[in-house]
């Protein structure tokens, strides 16, 4: 009997790709999309069902668990790929964009996530796959308050993890780097952003590599879920995104964040160029 993964935000991105390499693979896939427009994206594939989720509605999770267990007799996995990128000064973000921020990438994810645990605690087994961001590791300038959602579920993903343990359940998190997807041109940027950040925004956002297909993290959702690795949490995708942890633990905490901080105001030491990936010209990326 085939598998079965539950996919979140499916239309682009991450969860296309995700969607396609397991459906390849010889999965069920349950995969959501919030647009009815979007329903026929996978329509090219067999044993993918694509239903219609706002994962922003907490109230929704425990039906559409339901619905997703029937369809397929179980699900064995759940990736919560759903989310969206708020970029800007904190200053002239509204209370609101940071409320929605946190909504979808955070609150959402949880309920979600809750909705499926009486259902692979059960069964004991499964595997839960968020997907976090390299700029949950430190703060990105221009990015904070999207960086603060993704650090925190990168917490989350590890203080369930040891929750789940005993039951056979793993739970990890996903750390692409910059990555060429469409959430940058869904972006939520900050209104009314005083010129004085100008000069800082671009100086910041053109030091960024030029990113990976996200194929690569597709691959390495694939990975999390299958490699039966329960005590494994961290998986990093991407040029940056795998180089940046082994560059931190080659410097330390305090000379890396020197070292990055450096950087990221204009003034990059030859070290820091020598070891992270820079990038060249303007790109669409998921910091």
């Amino acid at each position: 009997m085939n598998r079965t993964v539950v996919i979140t935000g499916t239309a682009s991105g991450f969860g296309l790709e995700s969607t396609r390499l397991f459906a390849a693979r010889g999965w069920n896939v349950v995969a959501t999309v919030r647009k009815e427009e979007h329903l026929a994206v996978h329509g090219d594939l067999p044993d993918v069902e694509t239903l219609l989720l706002d994962v922003d509605d907490e109230e929704a999770g425990a039906a559409f668990a339901e619905r997703a267990i029937a369809r397929f007799g179980g699900v064995d996995a759940l990736v919560n790929n759903a989310g969206y990128y708020h970029m800007g000064p904190v200053e002239a973000a509204s209370m609101g964009q940071v409320h929605d921020q946190f909504q979808t990438n955070v609150f959402g994810l949880i309920a979600l996530t809750k909705a499926f645990l009486p259902h692979f605690r059960e069964q004991r087994s499964g595997a839960i796959v968020n997907i976090s961001s390299i700029s949950a590791d430190q703060g990105y300038p221009y990015t904070a308050v999207y960086a603060a959602s993704k650090a925190a579920v990168a917490a989350f993903s590890e203080g369930l993890n040891i929750e789940l343990a005993d039951f056979g359940v793993s739970v990890k998190a996903i750390f692409p780097g910059a990555h060429a997807t469409r959430i940058f041109t869904k972006i939520d940027q900050a209104g009314d952003i005083p010129p004085d950040y100008l000069p800082g925004m671009q100086r910041f956002f053109g030091m960024q590599g030029t990113g990976s297909k996200p194929a690569v993290t597709a691959e390495a959702v694939y990975e999390a879920v299958t490699d039966g690795k329960i005590e494994k949490v961290r998986y990093y995708t991407g040029p940056d995104g795998v180089v940046i942890p082994r560059v931190k633990q080659i410097l330390g905490a305090e000379q890396y964040w020197e070292e990055f901080r450096n950087a990221s105001t204009g003034n990059p030491s030859p070290l820091w160029t020598s070891l992270v990936p820079q990038g060249q010209e303007p790109v669409e990326f998921a910091l």
